[in-house]
């Protein structure tokens, strides 16, 4: 007989010796996971947004200080660098949010292949 300790903890926690519904259960679990990574990516760009556009807005008035003041160039320069970085990192926490959605949608199918042996 073979041993298949990963699966019997799998079995054990889905309360069940079928495979079918060992699958279902991990399909299911990871579904309402990666629901809670959407929820939670989804907050950190919209965060992102928000800073982004604050960040713009001081850009903006900023363009009223004098150029002759190295501090304030100083710190707009800095402030520039800090919203391409800004930039950046909302462009990947998009695509995170894509691939994740585009998880959701596999593992929502996989739960369905198993529903078909129900």
């Amino acid at each position: 007989m073979v041993s298949t300790p990963k699966f019997d903890e799998l079995k054990d926690a889905c309360g069940s010796d079928d495979l079918k519904d060992c699958f279902k259960f991990l399909f299911v679990q990871e579904d309402t996971q990666n629901e809670g990574f959407i929820r939670k990516v989804s907050e950190w760009s919209n965060g992102l947004r928000e800073k982004i556009v604050k960040f713009g807005d001081l850009m903006d008035e900023g363009q009223t200080f004098s150029h002759f003041d190295v501090a304030a160039m100083d710190g707009l320069e800095c402030l520039i660098e800090a919203q391409a970085t800004n930039g950046e990192i909302l462009q990947a926490v998009v695509r995170l949010l894509d691939v994740l959605r585009q998880a959701r949608a596999q593992k929502r199918r996989h739960v369905m292949v198993k529903e078909v042996h129900d």
